[in-house]
């Protein structure tokens, strides 16, 4: 009876129709209160629709099978969605050791690791957990965060260089790509990779944001004449009227005549809110396309 219940209870659940595989479920543990796989099915369906007593559900049942890696990593997740970050990290912590294959839960680990303040461990965690997945995971993705937050921008750009090799359409990818190569002061590269971008975005509007870039690394080379000459081919009536300040500005670096230029200063500050702008654009939407998203 107990194994037909369970059979259901996952059928519901693997249909996406939670209610009725928590209902089927919880039914069935009023005559097996200790089954650990329908325990499981009502605490994971259970944290699909927000039920209260779910994370208690997984909880117990790794008190019942504290060797199982399958219930530790569910409940990781439901506390994970809670916001109890520690006792997340815990649980997965938990779940691979007891499955070192479990790359998923090895994700989570190195999500929560940062989330609780082990920038290090979550570095190591992420790093793992990218190699073995493909493309844009959340892994991958989180990973060149945490080297970027961390200051370490060559290894950043190495983990972002991955992502943009499997995932040659992925504009957040390249932005990376650009932004750390400039970081790192490696220009050629910084302005190949902005290049790139602009030919890949041909979104109407969203050419300033790469053209930026490019006129960001042409001032870092010192370049004057070629980012005035790349200010000259922007759009004038920009929102934030960036062009008409980069052209008098430039003007005057490269011995133009110019009116109440700004300062550089001004400029690189201007020109970081672009390029934030544009990666805002983007980052959401591929987070939510990455395979491995959280909870």
């Amino acid at each position: 009876m107990s194994a037909e219940a369970v059979q259901r209870a996952d059928a519901h659940f693997q249909a996406g129709e939670f209610r009725a595989s928590r209902e089927s479920a919880l039914a069935a543990l009023d005559g097996a209160p200790d089954d650990v796989e329908l325990l499981l099915l009502a605490g994971r369906a259970g944290v699909e629709l927000d039920a209260e007593d779910a994370t208690e559900q997984l909880r117990r049942a790794t008190e019942l099978a504290p060797e199982n890696a399958d219930a530790w990593h569910y409940l990781g997740e439901a506390l994970a969605t809670e916001g109890r970050m520690d006792e997340a990290n815990d649980a997965f912590r938990r779940a691979v050791e007891l499955n070192p294959a479990d790359q998923v839960a090895l994700s989570h680990l190195g999500h929560t690791s940062a989330a609780t303040g082990r920038e290090e461990e979550a570095v190591g965690y992420l790093s793992q957990a990218a190699q073995s997945m493909r493309g844009a995971s959340t892994a991958a993705i989180n990973l060149v965060d945490m080297y970027r937050t961390l200051g370490h921008y060559e290894e950043a750009l190495t983990a972002a260089q991955r992502i943009a090799e499997a995932e040659p359409e992925d504009l957040v990818a390249a932005l990376d790509v650009a932004e750390l190569s400039l970081e790192v002061g490696q220009l050629e590269e910084a302005m190949s990779a902005f290049e790139r971008l602009r030919a890949l975005d041909d979104v109407p509007g969203h050419e300033i944001y790469p053209l930026h870039g490019m006129i960001k690394t042409a001032i870092e080379r010192e370049d004057w004449p070629g980012a005035l000459e790349l200010a000259r081919t922007a759009p004038v009536g920009d929102s934030e009227g960036r062009t008409l300040n980069l052209i008098a500005f430039l003007q005057a670096q490269a011995g133009e005549p110019a009116e109440q230029a700004p300062t550089r200063e001004e400029i690189d500050a201007a020109l970081s809110a672009s390029l934030f702008e544009y990666r805002r654009m983007h980052a959401d939407d591929r987070r939510l396309a990455s395979e491995d998203l959280l909870g």
